[in-house]
């Protein structure tokens, strides 16, 4: 009997069920009455939230756990009191409600006389993790510090409350001993002595991890200043966009958290060091949830807007998007349902683009549908040109079905139309060459650019400057949730574990792609779920910073920063990993941004931490850059007329002259960068050792105009080059000093 119930649970403490447990019936979308849209929408996310069913929306832990423990009071069976026992417990850990967890894994352990055998060893491991999640919470969570959870942890992010580590690190001792090939254990052993100070020393050398994985590799470090700033907001997955949003000269952030009732909060950069949350005061409060965010100016009114978007992993998701517009001074409305944009379906994943070279931005949703389940297409609106919007999303062949998690416009073929990449989490990704008069062509197969099957979030980028988008799509490893960290350290140790592996696709012209993955050295094993990029050190080549992790609690795995450098044989460029160079921060990483928050001519990163589940809660980091002073850069802006405001989908070619006579050129497509989390639409533009600009040139995301030129634009400059102008207008922007 032990055996067979052992195995029942198993199942139930290793189940992620974001499919048909997740959904939330649409007959519970509200009835609201209120004449103005922006709190028509405020009811309809307060009605989701106060009427949800934790018995189908998986991260309302809380809510199971109370649940269940009613039920445990009653006169069961041994056989079905052990597993809701397991399960309450389980649900208890997902609820942040650590301490009451480790006493329920503790009593059904007692059960079974604390024995270690294959049939208790998940119990055991239960007990470990909620052991070490025990840990993170009394020092990581509860008492902020910028360099705790940070591998390789240094003097100052030691845990200074050990108790929670030293009853991980037993366990899994006794784990190890027994199964010293559980690699998962392994690893989570050093992370457990590492974070008490312990690391190599104290590790027994048959489970040591070498230390040269956690190894500083060059010079560059960043600082993580969110505390110090008042940016360490604590939270959930969700996303973040950095953008100038009233229209005062500095990048100011707008930031997302997954849960349905967390709120929406906007920070402003006062351009003196500080940042006050005005979150009321810009008219946020009620906007809450999302998973991810972007901005546009959909309206070409001079001022940037931002989309929420909602209800990922909830298949049926009545959950709808906020499109919320921007009145120029950062003071939001959602316009959502006087937009047209009202929908229920779920989603984290959309980019604007001018599809119809008509000036305007049209919006594509890659909405979630799960095999089997009730579909839920993809939308594509066409803007009206008058603050509406119409979906033709059937008549452009793009009402799409697939458990879609990113979607991210480029040029594969520079004919100044906006092509469509789509990252599918369960089946061959897509790209939609747009072939004017509101054709598109799906290409991915013989363009040979639909891997990996399992993939997450995707994103353009022309990483070795030759004029032609690349594309770049992040896989998510495979779909069991139980062993990511022993996948990780496989992958670390050269034993590459089963699951689908990052992709680089170099666009050789044509509509032609290679895969040159391995080549460029990012043939890993991510766990992908946030990503951007960036020019660390502004040298002129593209970086990128991957923000990793899964659900389960056992997905301690750093975030991962890669830099762009040239390929050792000398022939192109080679992406060479720094995330020991203080990126690495092992909780869930999210919406990631670039953008020089104190304008002094690098690029800083934003990021959103957190996981899935209730309790699983994280702080935000802030990198500051130190900046790397003898590499010049140049930061422009962008003005459309006939081409949208902001220049969306335009290309930037700026050519400059070296210091030791050669002459290069430095790409930039004007975007908010990957398909999870959003960059500032200035372009912050990188030009190593350059001696002077002798032009720049814009090639403007329409057919119709002609690409435009200008000159005489001094090196370390932030300027404004408009459509139709010749002459550049230098900007001024201060140099903001932080702490």
């Amino acid at each position: 009997m032990r055996k067979r119930l052992l195995f029942h649970l198993i199942a139930i403490i290793f189940l992620f069920s974001c499919g048909k447990e997740s959904n939330m019936p649409n007959d519970n979308i509200p009835t609201v009455t209120h004449q103005n849209g922006h709190l028509r929408m405020i009811a309809i996310l307060d009605s989701i939230a106060t009427n949800a069913d934790s018995k189908y929306c998986y991260n309302l832990n809380s809510k199971r756990a109370e649940k269940l423990a009613l039920q445990l009071n009653g006169n069961l069976p041994i056989e079905q009191k052990l597993l809701m026992q397991s399960e309450y417990g389980k649900q208890l850990l997902y609820a942040g409600k650590t301490e009451a967890t480790i006493v329920e894994f503790q009593k059904i352990l007692s059960f079974f006389g604390n024995e270690l055998t294959e049939q208790t060893k998940p119990i055991f491991e239960m007990l470990a993790i909620s052991f070490l999640r025990l840990g993170e919470q009394t020092n990581c969570v509860e008492k902020p510090n910028a360099e705790a959870c940070i591998i390789p942890v240094n003097i100052n992010g030691v845990y200074k409350n050990t108790i929670g580590m030293e009853n991980a690190i037993q366990l899994y001792k006794q784990l190890l001993t027994v199964y010293p090939n559980d690699i998962q254990s392994r690893w989570l052993l050093n992370i457990a002595y590492m974070n008490l100070g312990k690391y190599p020393k104290e590790v027994p050398e048959q489970w040591l991890v070498p230390q040269q994985f956690f190894r500083k590799k060059g010079n560059i470090q960043f600082q993580n200043l969110a505390v110090s700033l008042g940016l360490a907001v604590n939270g959930l997955s969700g996303g973040v966009c950095m953008e100038d949003f009233d229209n005062d000269g500095d990048l100011d952030l707008f930031m997302t958290s997954y849960g349905l009732t967390d709120q929406s909060k906007y920070f402003r950069n006062n351009g003196d060091g500080t940042f006050t949350e005005n979150t009321k005061d810009s008219n946020l409060l009620g906007i809450t949830g999302g998973l991810n965010t972007l901005h546009a100016d959909y309206d070409n009114d001079g001022d940037v807007d931002i989309l929420v978007l909602r209800g990922a992993w909830m298949d049926r998701g009545n959950y709808p998007n906020s499109l919320l517009q921007n009145d120029g001074a950062g003071h939001f409305t959602d316009v959502t349902i006087e937009a047209g944009m009202l929908s229920f379906h779920p989603t984290q994943a959309a980019a604007w683009a001018d599809f119809d070279a008509d000036g305007d931005l049209d919006l594509f949703i890659a909405n979630e549908s799960i095999p089997n389940q009730q579909p839920n297409p993809c939308e594509f609106f066409r803007n009206n040109g008058n603050g509406t919007f119409t979906d033709i999303a059937s008549s452009l062949g793009l009402q799409l079905t697939g458990f879609f998690k990113g979607c991210v416009w480029g040029d594969v073929n520079n004919d100044r139309l906006p092509d469509l990449y789509i990252s599918n989490l369960t089946g061959d990704n897509l790209l939609f060459v747009n072939r004017g008069n509101s054709k598109f062509e799906n290409i991915a197969f013989k363009a040979g650019v639909v891997k990996p099957y399992f993939s997450f979030p995707t994103w353009y980028l022309d990483y070795d400057n030759d004029g032609l988008d690349d594309i770049f799509a992040a896989g998510y490893g495979d779909a069991q949730q139980h062993n990511p960290s022993g996948d990780f350290l496989s992958d670390l140790l050269g034993t590459l574990p089963q699951g689908d592996y990052f992709r680089v696709y170099h666009n050789e012209g044509n509509e032609k792609f290679t895969d040159v993955t391995e080549q460029v050295g990012l043939n890993k094993l991510m766990f992908a779920m946030g990503v951007n990029f960036g020019d660390l050190n502004n040298d002129g080549w593209q970086d990128i910073y991957i923000g990793t992790g899964k659900p389960a609690y056992q997905a301690l795995v750093p975030n991962r920063m890669f830099l762009n450098v040239p390929a050792k044989e000398g022939n192109g460029r080679f992406y060479e990993e720094i995330s020991m160079n203080g990126f690495a921060n092992i909780q869930k990483g999210h919406g990631i941004a670039f953008g020089d928050m104190d304008n002094d001519g690098d690029q800083d990163i934003y990021e959103v931490m957190g996981g899935a589940y209730e309790g699983d809660v994280s702080y935000n980091m802030f990198f500051k850059n130190p900046g790397d002073k003898k590499n010049k850069w140049v930061t422009v802006k962008l003005e459309g007329k006939t081409c949208n405001k902001d220049g969306i989908g335009s290309k930037i070619a700026v050519h400059v002259a070296n210091e030791d006579g050669t002459k290069k050129t430095v790409f930039s497509t004007v975007n908010t960068g990957g398909s999870f989390g959003a960059s500032s639409l200035q372009q912050e533009i990188g030009l190593g050792a350059a001696k002077s600009i002798e032009e720049i040139e814009v090639f403007w995301a329409q057919p119709g105009p002609a690409n435009s030129v200008y000159h005489d634009i001094p090196l370390n400059s932030f300027v404004k080059l408009g459509e139709g102008s010749d002459n550049a207008e230098i900007l001024e922007r201060k140099v903001i000093g932080l702490p």
